[in-house]
């Protein structure tokens, strides 16, 4: 089977603050790749969690439709499932103007260059990646941004389904229980999770402190668990391993977490959510601030 690796966008300045658009490939796509190159701003080491969030949103639509809705950090830990691997950023050394440069890939399948879980063959200007770049002032230890974007092409697949990562958000009022709304209509994969408050320092306060998934209001699946074990087992699933930057000896994924449900990835535990009237998360707040919530779906064909 062939594919075809060609380029979207090579080496284009970075105007931070800006939105930039560009139309992708019309046969069924693998993935995208996004490189992103930067020089440290100074003589200090940018780590790769500040270069990456010169991405504030990558998102995808599909005539209208958004298919993907992530930052450039929450791309990080959507890389992270599917590889099993982490990031690595390029030129680990605090010189000023040395070149740094950091890959993150947009997948439309649980694996890369499946002919069956792909983006399905589209017309010019249907599918469109969108881009928006962070301030300068949230990006201060990085200058000289260029964008690269990859794609990658399967012309003769046939797909029968694609995956749909998007983002909700959730800032309750109080501390207590709250209920998340949860799109009806497709196998769900897994839901990620990002919380703002999370148990560091002294405090086990955190954004997220208990979760139910609700079903037309039963239990499902998830009756109830706590935020440090659905973080521990992201952790497990991804095989954490430390970059090799500056943050160390730093969780890189301690706002993270994640509700599995493909754990073996052979799509025994999906939820078909089609028959619910209704279907959310209910959520303990031990902390009233911003709850970010990823439904991972699978779109049939």
């Amino acid at each position: 089977m062939k594919f075809i690796h060609s380029v979207v966008a090579q080496n284009e300045a970075v105007v931070k603050n800006t939105t930039k658009s560009w139309d992708l490939p019309v046969n069924p796509l693998s993935h995208l790749i996004i490189t992103i190159r930067a020089l440290n701003a100074a003589a200090v080491e940018a780590t790769k969690f500040e270069i990456e969030d010169l991405l504030k949103k990558v998102s995808i639509d599909y005539r209208g439709i958004t298919i993907l809705d992530l930052s450039g950090v929450e791309l990080d830990t959507y890389n992270a499932l599917t590889f099993k691997n982490l990031p690595v950023l390029l030129n680990q050394v605090a010189t000023d103007d040395a070149v740094r440069a950091l890959t993150l890939v947009v997948p439309f399948g649980r694996k890369i260059f499946d002919p069956e879980e792909c983006f399905p063959g589209s017309r010019r200007g249907e599918l469109t990646l969108h881009i928006t770049y962070n301030t300068a002032a949230a990006t201060p230890n990085i200058d000289g941004c260029e964008i690269q974007i990859e794609s990658v092409a399967l012309p003769e697949a046939t797909p029968k389904q694609y995956i749909k990562n998007t983002t909700l958000t959730k800032t309750p009022t109080a501390v207590g229980w709250h209920e998340i709304d949860l799109p009806i209509g497709n196998q769900l994969i897994g839901i990620g999770l990002h919380a703002t408050t999370t148990p560091i320092g002294i405090s086990w306060d955190k954004s997220i402190s208990q979760v139910k998934v609700m079903a037309d209001n039963d239990e499902l699946d998830y009756t109830l668990t706590n935020w440090e074990s659905l973080h521990g087992m992201l952790l497990n699933k991804i095989g954490h391993r430390e970059p090799y930057d500056l943050d160390a000896d730093h969780d890189h994924y301690l706002d993270s977490a994640l509700l599995d449900f493909d754990p073996q990835g052979d799509s025994k535990f999906l939820i078909d959510t089609k028959p619910f009237a209704r279907f959310n998360l209910a959520i303990y707040a031990d902390v009233a601030d911003q709850i970010l919530v990823h439904p991972i779906e699978i779109v049939k064909v």
